[in-house]
């Protein structure tokens, strides 16, 4: 029905996938291949944590929008190849909810870096974290926020030595004025004062 193509998909599979979006609202999951000779290599110990929802990249995919208790990274990966033609999400881990816990899956390997045009270079050795959802019309969950610090953030702080004022969210660091990743509604010192308690647990 398809076939695969250098720079991603042929004209006509990507039609379908189009006319599949538009009238089912989903994204269906599928098999991306593994080509990391398009990422940009880290060459340089990572000295930021960056966070974001899923607003700044999937904000028209009804699946973005609210964390559901299904994953969509799968969707998502396959979405973002298709459309934007990258072969991973821009994310090196995504914090979503699966069945009735969060769980923090891999995305792009911390061989590789995350790139945003609107981020500025000096920010480019960077950890990029997504939050599954959209904050500007949710409330990210108090689990969510412990489920971030617990797995996505205090053992990147321990093993690269980053300082917790190196913790920043995407609207802090875009040259971008408009940006409001990771949405309104995402409480900073909230998700600080759960990183903070898990740093200071023995283990």
């Amino acid at each position: 029905m398809w076939r695969y193509t250098s720079g991603g998909m042929s004209t006509e599979y990507s039609r379908w996938i189009v006319l599949r979006t538009n009238l089912k609202g989903v994204f269906p999951i599928m098999i991306v291949p593994y080509k990391p000779i398009y990422f940009k290599k880290a060459t340089r110990k990572f000295r930021y944590i960056i966070i974001h929802d899923l607003s700044c990249r999937f904000e028209h995919l009804d699946k973005a929008k609210i964390d559901s208790k299904r994953s969509v990274a799968g969707s998502l990966r396959g979405y973002n190849w298709v459309f934007n033609e990258e072969f991973d999400l821009p994310y090196h881990m995504l914090c979503e909810r699966v069945g009735m816990d969060y769980e923090t899956i891999m995305c792009k390997p911390f061989a590789y870096y995350c790139e945003y045009p609107d981020i500025p270079s000096v920010y480019l050795a960077s950890i990029h974290i997504g939050v599954a959802g959209n904050f500007d019309t949710v409330q990210p969950s108090q689990r969510s926020y412990q489920q971030i610090g617990y797995r996505a953030i205090s053992p990147f702080i321990k093993w690269f030595g980053i300082p917790l004022s190196n913790i920043l969210l995407h609207r802090e660091v875009s040259e971008d004025k408009e940006t409001k990743c990771p949405g309104v509604m995402f409480d900073k010192n909230k998700l600080m004062a759960n990183i903070k308690s898990m740093i200071l647990m023995k283990g």
